[in-house]
């Protein structure tokens, strides 16, 4: 007769040890997962940057100039955003507003390519006040101004200029709404108010609407007037900054600018 011995099942030390090991491996995977999300999320912002850019180049080909901060460009009216919808592939939305952002509700639309998803400011479903539309995309006010430049006015050279960089949603209980079509601290914009650098991850209560933010501690995403979209460090100096966002100071950027 053939005996069969018996399976000897978990002790519960045993399984104690298992479970120590399994939270021991969750505990190592979640920061590391977290990173790559980032890491994924960051991507995809510098690639809505170039994005951003690029249509610019587009508008420039079409009209000989760039688009205004606030303005009329064509037969529309309204931000530098508003005017490259039909180069990001929302004409049917620059259309539905029948030649001025304000109409048909057009600037309470939520354009993904214009939002950062790592902004813990972001309003509830990107919207402040179920009314306006946000971005995290500023333009720059010395490059696009009112309408009346071009790509020959950045005699700095294009890829020593920043063409958009980062902002809060929601600063400070401010938007930033990619459609607001007035100057004020609500307009998608910097370099208007302030020569000041960017802030650093600010808390809401010390965040100023005048100034870009940068959503790490590390640095701010930006977009090049070449196209081109890249980090700026944090250990960027102001004076160093403001030089890379005048177009046409004809002054040297500091060695901080490639840090």
């Amino acid at each position: 007769m053939i005996l069969q011995r018996a399976r000897r099942g978990f002790t519960f030390i045993e399984l104690l040890v298992v479970l120590a090991i399994l939270a021991f491996l969750l505990a190592f995977l979640v920061p590391v997962i977290a990173q790559v999300r980032r890491a994924a999320s960051q991507q995809q912002s510098l690639n809505n940057l170039k994005q951003i850019a690029l249509a610019v180049h587009n508008a420039h080909d079409t009209y000989g100039k760039l688009p205004p901060t606030v303005g009329k460009l064509g037969n529309g009216f309204g931000t530098t955003h508003f005017h490259l919808l039909p180069y990001l592939e929302q004409n049917q939305i620059y259309q539905m507003a029948g030649g001025a952002v304000w109409k048909n509700g057009v600037y309470g639309t939520v354009i993904p390519v214009f939002l950062d998803m790592q902004d813990p400011s972001a309003p509830p479903g990107h919207q402040f006040m179920n009314w306006l539309a946000t971005t995290n995309y500023a333009a720059s006010w010395p490059v696009f101004k009112d309408g009346t430049t071009s790509f020959a006015n950045i005699t700095d050279g294009t890829s020593n200029t920043f063409m958009f960089t980062q902002r809060y949603q929601m600063c400070d209980g401010t938007p930033m709404a990619w459609g607001y079509p007035a100057l004020y601290t609500w307009t998608p914009m910097f370099g208007y108010y302030s020569q000041a650098k960017f802030q650093s991850v600010p808390k809401q209560s010390e965040c100023d609407p005048t100034l870009p933010q940068s959503l790490t501690p590390a640095g701010i995403e930006v977009a090049m007037c070449d196209g081109s979209a890249r980090y700026v460090s944090d250990r960027i100096s102001p004076q160093t900054w403001w030089f890379a966002t005048d177009p046409a100071d004809g002054n040297i950027l500091g060695p901080d600018f490639n840090e």
